[in-house]
């Protein structure tokens, strides 16, 4: 065979070979911008999609009707995951707000069923089963409250890069400093992103989608 004739078959190899290396960041941006969705314009809402979603390690919380909550729970659909607290003054409400919003816009359109947000208590102390059950069935009956001992809600929102700590007030109370993301867990029960403040519950949902339809082929 000439070289001529081998050229269009080494190339098949090389251009496949190419293809098989490009980065999950690369595919990411070609299916987006595909669908009028790009890594920037996603940023820009303040919304972040990891490269590849990340793994969370084995955890056994309690929800707000007193039953297991584990790894198991994230298993089979989408969950929004806020580390928040009853007490808090000012972030919770407002996110918790938010994600009301963004839950009755995905239940518009028929995406609800696929789909949980929960709230993940920073002060289990405080937040017994009864109140975080009242504060987050306000916001919405579907939501879930989720509490358990300190180590492991610490151990589980640093795998997700959240961090809160304690700050002693005059009589005797206090308040907990934390992020204000919510975290993005996709249905295989990996972290694939999160969202920022503020929150803007139309651009989430065409955001969400667009992701969820990447990672769902």
């Amino acid at each position: 065979m000439s070289t001529m004739e081998k050229s269009p078959l080494k190339f098949s190899f090389i251009l496949m070979a190419g293809i098989s290396v490009l980065s999950g960041a690369v595919l990411t941006m070609l299916f987006l911008s595909a669908n009028a969705v790009t890594v920037e314009s996603l940023r820009n809402d303040s919304f972040f999609v990891y490269d590849t979603p990340r793994a969370l390690g084995p955890f056994s919380l309690t929800d707000d009707a007193g039953e297991a909550f584990t790894n198991a729970n994230l298993q089979g659909r989408w969950t929004a995951a806020f580390f928040g607290y009853t007490f808090c003054p000012d972030i919770c409400p407002l996110t918790m707000a938010s994600m009301k919003q963004f839950y009755d816009l995905l239940s518009a359109q028929g995406e609800d069923t696929d789909f949980q947000v929960i709230m993940i208590s920073v002060d289990p102390e405080r937040d017994t089963q009864e109140v975080l059950s009242n504060y987050v069935k306000y916001f919405n009956p579907a939501f879930i409250g989720v509490t358990g001992e300190y180590a492991p809600i610490y151990t589980l929102a640093r795998q997700m890069n959240i961090t809160f700590n304690y700050v002693a007030m005059n009589d005797d109370n206090y308040l907990v400093n934390h992020n204000g993301e919510v975290m993005l867990i996709d249905p295989q029960g990996n972290n694939a992103g999160f969202f920022k403040p503020p929150y803007q519950p139309e651009p989430m949902l065409e955001n969400f989608l667009a992701v969820k339809k990447f990672l769902s082929r």
